[in-house]
């Protein structure tokens, strides 16, 4: 409930007074314009007291009562939408918390005990009697300062295109349609569309007997952010109900704050908004007891419901209690009974107790008109039990054809949509986007078809259409062509199809200088092409460098290497060198110390700015500054010590050997020693002499043991 609090946002009443002074307190009407209202509402710096002059339009004339019925519920045949034409009369201009001029009645309201033949109607989602009502953030029933009724207490906003409120009179009723309206501020990304209708109990759209119906059409928003609300929930939940004023006679339906189709009763947790969703509720305010008999609630409570035969029946019906606390009992009876069997659930004793029906109607039930009358009763368990009783005629029909059946792809690429076909051989064909006809083009939803033949309208299956983004390639590669080498192009992910502008339908292609786009279909069927990529030639680069000093170095000796290069047409931009497993580095220049004997591969590879690149291999020979002469090996091919060597006459070219016997015979010689000579066995063991004679002139002599 919202107090008139000086902390609240916003309290409208006609009369307001402000005190003010010191010492003493002096009445005062506190007048705000319509921006001033807005700007403080906005602001969260409304005045304790206030009125606001809103611009009212004259209330219409008295209509006639003859109205068709259409919009809400499923399948056209069962419907309490009355759609608003030439007869209703702008109730507001759009406008926010705004109220109608007082509106007479030609017919006497009974809001449970008091008589009524004025009323307003509020801008937030009700009619109050004796005052209007600017108060956007909805209260629980009961409390004792509303005396409204109201399909959807909520804090409605129309301007910015945010829908209509629209009203008319007939000699017994008053009819007032909430149109698409959307919600605070300016918020028209959810709407919502509902519908009022009192009257004296005589009403025909009401029922005989009834004096108020709550219609529902679709329902998307619940809260507006001056109430807490976010995106259009949370915050202050939206009111479904009517209250006196008194404390004790009310009735409420539920209270709202979220999306979904969750409903735990009207006393319960706050509840989906969705629920209210092609609701109609019918229900008297001619009492003055707290105890009110259950009311029934369902999209199927029409006077005839006309089914055909083998078609399933679901019938669906809820009875609220409006009292806290109360158990509701549900129950039915089929007259003449169906021969079709009846499956019935049944929630058992419950605030709000469900009914559920199904049956497919046999060629037996189609006698003596095919007519059966269903009644539903439902028994509160109040001090004074109260019975409600609700009458459905169903009418069936026979059709030897079956319902049409729905096909065609659930996957619609973005803007582009896909067809729908039903099944072939109805007179007419009613698509519930309302297309005519047995195909239909159709984005995401849900759809259905109505198919009819003879009396019976028949209902397809139910197809879901989802939409799939389209693809979006990319195409990734080197998009240069090195050296006269091709470029190979592909795409970031894989995909169904492919088609390139070079006529490959490949997944990947080689190519030569040029421009390149493709176009792919995924596992969807949907189609995307790529952004074009350009494929440049540019010249291979020459790597090369020098080393300082250059080329054979002793141990000790350090180093500098510096690139030679040539880019061929383009700038390098990268230089990365290696030595073998010793170092590595980047840069113009590379500086390495050499301490042991051996061959070292120094490797550059260059990159130019087009990313082509060259690589340059140079053998840095470090000989050793002595010959190491052995004393012993053994050639018994065991893989160790099988030759004879002298460590580091590789890096001397040129270098002789002779080896002689103890009896002076020359056993072998070379004019290039290699470190290869592995006697054989007509060499026996012993001691043998060697002479290693080097290209200068230097020799070594001595003798080695030969011993397998």
């Amino acid at each position: 409930m919202e107090p008139f609090l000086p902390n609240m946002k916003k309290v409208l009443s006609t009369l307001i007074i402000a005190m003010a002074g010191i010492g003493a307190a002096h009445a005062q009407m506190v007048e705000l314009t319509v921006e001033q209202y807005q700007q403080m509402k906005l602001t969260g710096t409304l005045p304790a007291e206030y009125h606001v002059s809103y611009t009212t339009l004259p209330p219409p004339e008295v209509q006639a009562v003859n109205q068709a019925k259409g919009g809400g519920g499923t399948g056209g045949s069962c419907n309490c939408w009355i759609e608003p034409d030439a007869t209703y009369t702008l109730a507001l201009q759009p406008n926010d918390d705004g109220s109608s001029s007082m509106i007479t009645l030609p017919f006497q309201f009974n809001l449970y005990g008091e008589l009524y033949s004025t009323c307003y109607v509020n801008n937030n989602g009700n009619v109050s009697f004796v005052t209007p009502f600017g108060t956007y953030s909805s209260a629980a029933f009961p409390n004792t300062q509303f005396k409204m009724v109201a399909p959807f207490w909520a804090d409605v906003d129309t301007r910015n295109n945010g829908g209509t409120v629209k009203y008319k009179l007939t000699s017994n009723a008053l009819y007032v349609n909430w149109t698409d309206v959307g919600y605070y501020s300016q918020q028209t990304d959810k709407l919502n569309s509902f519908q009022l209708i009192i009257s004296d109990g005589t009403n025909t759209d009401v029922g005989v007997g009834s004096t108020v119906s709550f219609c529902y059409k679709d329902m998307q928003w619940t809260t507006g952010s001056a109430s807490g609300g976010v995106g259009g929930f949370g915050g202050t939940p939206a009111t479904v109900g009517a209250n006196r004023g008194n404390g004790i006679d009310y009735i409420q339906f539920g209270r709202f704050d979220h999306a979904g189709v969750d409903y735990d009763g009207p006393f319960g947790i706050n509840d989906g908004i969705s629920w209210l969703d092609q609701k109609n509720f019918v229900f008297t305010t001619a009492v003055s007891t707290q105890n009110i008999p259950p009311i029934a609630s369902s999209t199927s409570l029409c006077d005839t419901v006309d089914v055909c035969v083998n078609e399933l029946v679901d019938l669906d019906v809820n009875f609220l209690s409006p009292e806290p606390g109360q158990l509701t009992t549900a129950g039915y009876t089929i007259t003449p009974p169906l021969n079709a069997t009846v499956t019935e659930t049944n929630s058992g004793p419950a605030n709000t107790a469900n009914l559920h029906l199904q049956f497919i109607p046999t060629v037996a039930d189609t006698v003596n008109g095919g007519i059966h009358v269903i009644t539903y009763t439902a028994t509160d368990d109040g001090a004074q039990p109260l019975t409600a009783s609700v009458t459905v005629v169903i009418r069936v029909f026979y059709v030897a054809a079956p319902p049409p059946t729905i096909s065609g792809d659930s996957v619609a690429c973005a803007m582009q949509g896909v067809v729908l076909t039903a099944s072939g051989g109805y007179e007419n064909y009613e698509w519930s986007n309302g297309w005519n006809g047995e195909t239909v083009l159709v984005g995401p939803g849900t759809y259905y078809v109505e198919a009819s033949t003879g009396a019976c309208i028949l209902v397809s299956n139910y197809i879901t259409v989802t939409e799939a983004p389209n693809p979006t390639p990319v195409i990734t590669g080197v998009l240069y062509n090195c050296g006269g080498e091709p470029a190979v192009l592909t795409t970031d992910s894989a995909y169904a199809t492919y088609a390139w502008s070079n006529g490959s339908t490949d997944p990947s292609i080689s190519v030569g200088t040029g421009t390149y786009t493709v176009a792919v279909t995924d596992e969807n069927g949907c189609p995307g092409t790529s952004p074009a990529v350009n494929v440049l030639s540019a010249n291979a680069p020459t790597a090369m460098f020098l080393g300082n000093p250059n080329g054979e170095i002793f141990p000790g000796t350090t180093v500098v290497y510096t690139d030679q290069s040539n880019g061929n047409g383009s700038p390098i931009v990268d230089w990365q060198w290696t030595v073998d497993t010793l170092a590595s580095g980047s840069g113009t220049t590379f500086t390495v110390p050499f301490d042991t004997p051996g061959i070292y591969p120094v490797t550059l590879t260059v990159t130019t700015a087009d990313g082509c690149t060259h690589t340059y291999v140079y053998e840095q020979i470090v000989v050793p500054t002595e010959i190491v002469v052995p004393n012993v090996f053994s050639p018994n091919n065991d893989g160790h010590n099988d030759a004879l060597v002298f460590a580091g006459v590789q890096f001397y070219p040129n270098t002789s050997l002779k080896v002689i016997n103890r009896w002076g015979k020359e056993v072998y010689t070379s004019t290039n020693y290699k470190n290869t000579w592995r006697p054989g066995s007509d060499v026996p063991d012993g001691t043998y002499y060697y002479i290693l004679k080097m290209a200068s002139g230097k020799e070594y002599t001595g003798n080695v043991t030969l011993l397998r």
